[in-house]
């Protein structure tokens, strides 16, 4: 009987695969991208509203590449690691040339066979070693690419965080703005919650009016508080996943301690009352002057200009525990991948490094409002929108989720926890516990298994000469 991973392994050699409920049950010996014409490179490309964007890249390539044809449908990854439309595309072998996908995703799908390893085209085309090629990149971005010593794709953009404030309620409130300049390094828990004291107004049955924070409102979740406490959820050494690690159990008792202090309850009524479901873009807590801080990313600052133009905000960085704590981010982002069957033609490569080098970046990032990750277009400018300098600063100190191929699993579970902690429904001490056993057994299943070397540190070829980055 052939094992799991030497099958993968097979399968990365050039098979095309049949996958059924996530297992792979079968392959055919039908040679990579047969009948394809080399030359026409099917894209799966980015989601229907940005499409224009995506076609100023193409129209650009095509410009130097009259002979090569670009054919385009919107069918990216939705980032929450769902390979159905991969899956039912490998096993039909109507799959693209070129997948726009989650870099997060990268390495479950390649687990599962879903994806080609791009190492054999670099060393082809580019005439480098592998790791060489991908240095072009911003680590963390390249990382969530490399899957069992190969990889799986080029990065596209990322998306740091922040913390956006409302100017004009901050003055209202009588909070001090110095504590909101970016340039003094990030504000402490503790700071935080002196402001919520300013900031929070109930009524007399406690109802929120007014709120500072919520923890986990917008892009704040538990995951990104573990990562700031510097969770590793899983050590290379012993190949275990360390959900249940004392730096996690802290995580989860501090957390609940947030949800006990603001009231989970009420502040759900509270955002129900001022952004109640399917609310247009224009009607949040944080547009309608009822809420001071919100974690977010560069698309909120054209959200900002859009809906809600007179608005007086800044952004700052995420808090951090202590103070001196040096200023904390995550990021995540899309990909361009080749799908099992793809042709992995010349031509697919020409257009692939094309979109996720720095002439398609300074095309795609402005355009969407994102930010690039390949190094030259990160120095240039006129590849990031106005506005989100913030953002591209924040990449020095920016780490994003582990490239497990427990991926999808690992997220699931620590958001099932955050729900069980939000809702009391069970300590936090069991909850470490319960996600442990939940995701380490499937992870067994890959081991031995080792993240890229560095993953988790800080780039060292990437600094900017940012005051609060000699915040120690």
């Amino acid at each position: 009987m052939i094992d799991r991973r030497s099958l993968i392994k097979a399968l990365g050699a050039g098979a095309t695969v049949s996958i059924a409920g996530g297992a792979v049950v079968g392959c055919t010996n039908r040679p990579v991208g047969a009948e394809r014409d080399p030359d026409v490179i099917r894209l799966w490309g980015i989601w229907a509203s940005e499409a224009q964007v995506e076609q100023d890249v193409i129209a650009a390539f095509s410009r130097t590449h009259p002979d090569i044809t670009i054919q385009v449908s919107q069918v990216p990854s939705n980032g929450e690691g769902d390979a159905s439309s991969a899956i039912t595309a490998v096993r039909g072998r109507t799959g693209p040339d070129l997948y726009f996908m989650d870099r997060f995703n990268a390495p479950q799908f390649a687990s599962l066979g879903l994806l080609e390893p791009i190492d054999r085209l670099i060393e082809e085309h580019e005439g480098v070693a592998p790791a060489e090629f991908m240095s072009q990149w911003i680590k963390f971005s390249s990382d969530e690419l490399f899957y069992d010593g190969r990889y799986y794709g080029l990065p596209l953009y990322c998306d740091t965080r922040g913390l956006f404030f409302n100017r004009g309620l901050a003055r209202e409130a009588g909070v001090d703005l110095e504590l909101l300049d970016p340039a003094n390094g990030p504000m402490t828990f503790d700071q935080i919650w002196e402001i919520s004291d300013q900031v929070n107004v109930q009524d007399a049955r406690g109802t929120y009016e007014r709120v500072a924070w919520i923890p986990w409102d917008e892009q704040a979740s538990l995951l990104m508080w573990a990562m700031a406490f510097g969770v590793g959820f899983f050590t290379d050494s012993s190949c275990t996943m360390t959900l249940d690690s004392p730096q996690m159990l802290e995580v989860a008792r501090t957390y609940r301690g947030w949800v006990e202090r603001l009231d989970y309850a009420r502040l759900d009524a509270f955002k129900a009352t001022y952004q109640p479901p399917n609310a247009p873009p224009t009607q949040t807590s944080f547009f309608s002057d009822r809420q001071l801080f919100q974690i977010s990313g560069p698309w909120s600052v054209k959200s900002i200009q859009e809906y809600k133009p007179d608005m007086d905000w800044g952004v700052t960085h995420l808090p951090v525990a202590r103070a001196g704590d040096r200023p904390f981010n995550w990021a995540g982002g899309q990909s361009l991948t080749m799908p099992t069957g793809s042709s992995m033609s010349k031509a697919a490569w020409e257009f692939m490094r094309f979109y996720a080098g720095p002439e398609g970046q300074k095309i795609l990032c402005p355009g969407i409002s994102f930010l690039p990750t390949h190094r030259d277009a990160v120095a240039d400018p006129g590849a990031t929108a106005p506005g989100l300098e913030f953002f591209t600063d924040q990449m020095a100190v920016t780490r994003s989720r582990p490239p497990l191929p427990v991926g999808t699993k690992l997220w699931d579970a620590v958001f099932t926890m955050q729900g069980q902690l939000e809702h009391n429904s069970q300590s936090p001490e069991d909850a470490v516990v319960e996600v442990q056993n939940y995701v380490n057994p499937t992870m067994q299943q890959f081991c031995p298994f080792r993240l890229p070397d560095g993953f988790g540190e800080p780039d060292p070829d990437f600094h900017l000469d940012t005051p609060w980055l000699d915040t120690k």
